[in-house]
């Protein structure tokens, strides 16, 4: 199972582009893939390289280990040797550098810093495949505004445009719960409410309820989980206000996790 994002996996394959025909034949006999990469100039191998890993993300390499894993990890290890001097890894530079990469990985649930790839989240959380399957019941269930505001969103957090970045994610979140609420009442044969805030309260009320009451997830008071992380996306109101990247980066994860979940229920309940 691939670890990372298609726009991780685009950013550290972009950094072929410049490694020279000679280091890219070692790189590409080095991971097997001789046979499948071709193209007169650099860019083209770099794009070769990555078209390949996304057209089957889990294939495994002759050591039985996620291939499009191993090829990412070699790059990034390399491109943080560029960055060691004397024992010291200037991240500052690095990022400023990388900012593709850099905010790919964050997205992820890694980081660089310290010099070396790690985890910021566990590894169960498997932030890339949330975002696919996301996207994939997004698309079964023909929500294609949500969609567009976390492609949007998305798109934002890629090109460090945090308050853009934070203000699709709360319209999204939005645009998700008038959408499965509309869904829901139609599955149900009733009138469909009013959106915003109506049409979460009457989620919340439906029978049986589309939030859970013993899970605190509603509790009509401002206390329960979905109402707090309502608050959390936008402390400033309507307003998306200013950000930054940690901030950003920790409202996109929130977001991905929380929507998998309701969307995950709304299949079970229109079944």
């Amino acid at each position: 199972m691939v670890q990372y994002s298609r726009k991780t996996i685009l950013a550290a394959t972009d950094l072929l582009e410049n490694a020279g025909h000679s280091r890219i034949t070692r790189f590409l006999l080095e991971h097997g893939l001789e046979g499948h990469v071709h193209g007169p100039s650099m860019r083209d191998r770099a794009t070769g390289v990555a078209r390949y890993l996304l057209e089957d993300p889990d294939r495994l390499n002759e050591d039985g280990e996620n291939l499009t894993d191993a090829v990412v990890n070699d790059l990034i290890g390399e491109l943080i040797q560029r960055y060691t001097r004397y024992g010291e890894f200037d991240y500052e530079g690095f990022s400023a550098h990388n900012g593709a990469l850099n905010r790919g990985l964050a997205r992820d649930g890694f980081t660089v810093e310290g010099g070396r790839l790690r985890r910021t989240l566990p590894q169960q959380i498997d932030l890339p495949r949330a975002d696919d399957e996301v996207h994939a019941l997004l698309d079964q269930f023909g929500f294609e505004v949500p969609r567009g505001h976390l492609n949007q969103a998305i798109a934002a957090h890629a090109r460090g445009d945090w308050a853009a970045a934070n203000a699709q994610l709360r319209a999204f979140i939005e645009g998700l719960f008038d959408s499965i609420a509309q869904a829901i009442a139609n599955h149900l044969g009733e009138p469909v409410p009013q959106t915003g805030n109506q049409s979460r309260i009457w989620l919340a009320q439906s029978n049986p309820p589309f939030m859970s009451g013993q899970l605190n997830e509603w509790t009509g008071q401002g206390t329960g989980f979905l109402e707090g992380f309502f608050r959390r996306l936008h402390p400033q109101g309507a307003h998306p206000g200013l950000s930054d990247e940690d901030d950003s980066t920790f409202r996109l994860h929130l977001v991905l996790l929380t929507s998998r979940l309701l969307l995950r229920r709304m299949e079970d309940r229109v079944r």
